[in-house]
């Protein structure tokens, strides 16, 4: 009841007691949704209506800092930006030549291979460790970026003239931040058109963690053609991203902290502690003393027990009782679905796992690999790419230009199954039930179908000329050289 209400009750009581049901009866059609109330249960729970970015320039740069010491402090952090890195990405998402033409494929495929070899623009890593390392910036800080560099032919080495520089999401200049102004709607470092479309990043040449008085350089606008910007958007209108560990730090810190308490509990329980007890001025009963025969005590024997008079030693008797191998476990669940993980990838701890087990926990991880593949990777980073590796390879004439373009197929790192035969043996079901082709059956192993069919056609031609019958040939029944070895032999014998 407010003070409004009693004071009207106070002078007109029929009128208070109308206030007062009118209100349990208001009170009432509010409780349809429990969590709309603000009661005793959810009196500390808030929260605001704010837009995906307003969220994001609030807690991005301490997300995204304490995401990082997460990583560098913790076994847990670094296993899991392992494990998603080597699931997505593998040693590398494919780009396989479609364009109808085996010629055309197959140069497009040579020109590609070469170029992915020296696609870093500082020369260190191949364009597979770039995809890994540009996604294991995102799921730690957010989101990261790619820049696509033209260089001279000259430099290239005989490849195509064009080159990636990867960059973290902290260069992104956050400051540049006005809806309305000079630069028109820049929102987070990123300069938006008509529609929210992205027409650029507003970059530091240099890292801000590396700045200082001498080198604090005005960030400047780079086009949004010349850059892949990878993150996971969570919400619509969301224009950065945020760190993947966002959602379990607060629970990683905790069970850290639980495990620093019991590793401190049983070194006072390994520890031997004993405390002294003894009367004003008596003497200390540590001291050596002597016996009848005049010799002195300097130790006890095991099962002795030694009168040292008036004064007593009484030993710590810690308790050896804890809840801490279940906490821990359950922490460590919470951490890894988090995550996104299985518990068993998180910590390695397969005792309680089983084939059917371990099958159906990937199911749900690999959907969300799927997603982050197809949804994320691929869009944002791989056509791109593949699409500005076209364009320079026609101008400096390594490919044709083509009025259909060239066609590309991605083909994602296999995905390595639990039981090989079992899986096997499904799969080819499926392929023959026509759940799925031949082509995506060879595709999910991580390989280039035309490829694994050229290689098997010049194989068996080989093996062919030189009257060679295997096992593994797919073009006789199992066990095909036996079966067609007995035959012959059966022949001789007739002769």
């Amino acid at each position: 009841m407010t003070i409004l209400d009693s004071i009207i009750s106070y002078f007109d009581p029929v009128k208070g007691i109308n206030r007062a049901a009118a209100r349990q009866m208001l009170d009432a059609s509010k409780r349809d949704y429990s969590a709309a109330q603000f009661g005793r249960r959810n009196r500390g729970w808030r929260g605001r209506g704010t837009s995906a970015t307003a969220e994001v320039s609030m807690a991005l740069s301490t997300l995204r800092d304490r995401s990082r010491d997460f990583v560098r402090n913790s076994w847990a952090g670094q296993r899991i930006l392992d494990v998603m890195t080597s699931h997505v990405i593998g040693t590398g998402i494919m780009t396989v030549p479609n364009t109808g033409s085996d010629r055309l494929d197959g140069r497009y495929r040579l020109l590609r291979e070469e170029w992915e070899s020296q696609s870093d623009i500082e020369g260190v890593l191949d364009y597979g460790s770039q995809q890994a390392l540009q996604l294991r910036s995102m799921i730690e800080g957010g989101d990261s970026v790619l820049r696509l560099l033209a260089i001279r032919i000259e430099d290239a080495n005989g490849t195509v003239p064009f080159r990636l520089q990867g960059l973290e999401g902290d260069l992104i200049d956050t400051t540049r931040d006005s809806i309305i102004g000079s630069n028109g709607n820049v929102r987070l470092g990123v300069q938006l058109g008509e529609w929210n479309a992205r027409e650029g990043l507003y970059l530091h040449s240099v890292h801000p963690g590396d700045q200082n008085v001498a080198n604090v350089r005005e960030s400047k606008l780079v086009e949004w053609g010349n850059l892949c910007h990878l993150y996971r958007p969570l919400r619509l209108g969301q224009i950065r991203g945020i760190p993947w560990f966002a959602p379990v730090l607060l629970t990683a810190k905790e069970i850290q902290d639980l495990m620093e308490a019991a590793i401190v509990q049983q070194r006072t329980q390994a520890s031997f502690a004993g405390f002294l007890k003894r009367a004003p001025g008596a003497s200390n009963p540590l001291m050596p003393k002597k016996e009848d025969d005049a010799s002195r005590v300097t130790r006890l024997e095991p099962g002795t027990i030694q009168d040292i008079g008036e004064s007593e030693i009484v030993f710590a008797n810690p308790s050896s009782q804890s809840v801490f191998g279940e906490a821990y476990k359950a922490g460590m669940w919470a951490m890894a679905a988090g995550a996104g993980i299985t518990y068993d990838q998180l910590t390695g701890d397969l005792s309680q796992a089983n084939y059917s087990s371990l099958r159906a926990g990937k199911i749900e991880f690999r959907r969300l690999v799927e997603q982050i593949q197809w949804g994320c990777f691929v869009p944002m980073v791989c056509r791109k790419v593949d699409q500005r590796f076209v364009e320079w390879a026609i101008m400096a004439g390594k490919l044709p230009n083509r009025k259909g373009g060239y066609q590309v197929d991605h083909v994602m790192p296999a995905i390595e199954p639990i039981d090989p035969k079992k899986d096997l043996e499904a799969d080819i079901l499926a392929v023959r039930a026509g759940r799925m082709s031949p082509q995506e059956f060879i595709s999910a192993w991580g390989r280039d179908w035309r490829k694994v069919v050229t290689d098997f056609d010049s194989f068996f031609k080989f093996a062919d000329a030189n009257n060679v019958l295997l096992d593994i040939d797919p073009r006789r029944p199992a066990n095909g050289a036996k079966a067609n070895a007995a035959p012959a032999a059966e022949g001789t014998q007739n002769d």
